[in-house]
């Protein structure tokens, strides 16, 4: 039977062609996914951003909650920020070091302070 309409034929995981297609595709998408990522980490602002989303995600710290529910939400928000710890260590590893250096320095001098930073009011 011929395809007589303008759609392309219906993707088939045994024909050669359409098989080589898509890995072209996924590949082209792979490599602007990596150009794109270390654009974002050279410039401070893509630094910053990234910091952020690593924090939020919970990457350093733990995941565990007061129920179960909370637990797995938790360490789904933190496999998304393992994810992109793990396109930073592969793509730019050297901009880590760089990114965490910067975010440190923004943070406010705690003078000496041994309470981790906490407000005494709330001690």
């Amino acid at each position: 039977m011929e395809n007589t309409n303008d759609t392309p034929p219906a993707y088939d995981a045994g024909e050669e062609r359409h098989v080589a297609r898509r890995a072209k595709t996924a590949k082209a998408t792979r490599l602007q996914h990596d150009d794109d990522f270390r654009w974002l980490m050279g410039d401070a602002r893509g630094r910053r951003f990234i910091w952020n989303l690593l924090a939020k995600a919970g990457v350093f710290r733990g995941s565990m909650g007061p129920s179960t529910e909370l637990t797995a939400f938790n360490e789904g928000r933190r496999a998304l920020g393992l994810a992109v710890l793990a396109d930073l260590m592969r793509l730019c590893p050297d901009e880590y070091g760089r990114m965490q250096a910067e975010a440190i320095s923004k943070q406010p001098a705690t003078n000496g302070e041994t309470d981790g930073g906490r407000d005494e009011q709330n001690s």
